[in-house]
């Protein structure tokens, strides 16, 4: 879950909030796709932040996504957890090499972005993996190496390993 200032930050263009509107006033269903053709930058930070995911063809809007933020991020808070420390404003400094600890920071981060009973392609991974690490590859290859992300043989669909 990417931090507030994170989300704020998002909506700071009068763009990106101008898109976010629409998707957000265009209801449960969403835009098509193509309704937003020519906004790819913006949508690609609105997808990034968590603010908005894909459906099929559809962008639709995540109405929990504040609650949820302010929520995991309380001001405030000591951190007294070693994985918290690993994680600044809702995303992933560096990946410990500690072991015990990289497993308790992919764990979070598979408890954040990914529900048990979807699948998703390689580009809804990389795009949720963004939200909070600037190498989704490498983010997306640790996942599948440690057992928590499945691939299929030909790397076209991922889901939550049951774990």
């Amino acid at each position: 879950m990417p931090h507030p200032a994170q989300l704020v930050s998002s909506l700071s263009a009068p763009e990106r909030l101008s898109l976010f509107a629409r998707v957000v006033t265009s209801g449960p269903e969403g835009l098509d796709r193509e309704e937003v053709r020519g906004t790819a930058r913006h949508l690609s930070r609105l997808l990034r932040d968590g603010l908005v995911r894909e459906e099929g063809t559809r962008i639709v809007a995540v109405p929990g996504v504040f609650g949820e933020a302010m929520r995991e991020h309380k001001e405030g808070t000591r951190v007294t957890d070693p994985v918290d420390a690993l994680f600044h404003e809702g995303r992933l400094t560096s990946m410990p090499a500690r072991r015990e600890l990289r497993l308790a920071a992919l764990g979070r981060v598979t408890g954040r972005l990914f529900a048990p009973e979807l699948e998703y392609t390689e580009k809804q991974v990389n795009t949720a993996l963004l939200t909070c690490f600037d190498d989704p590859s490498a983010l997306r290859r640790y996942l599948v190496e440690e057992g928590f992300l499945e691939r299929e043989d030909d790397g076209s669909r991922y889901r939550l390993a049951r774990r």
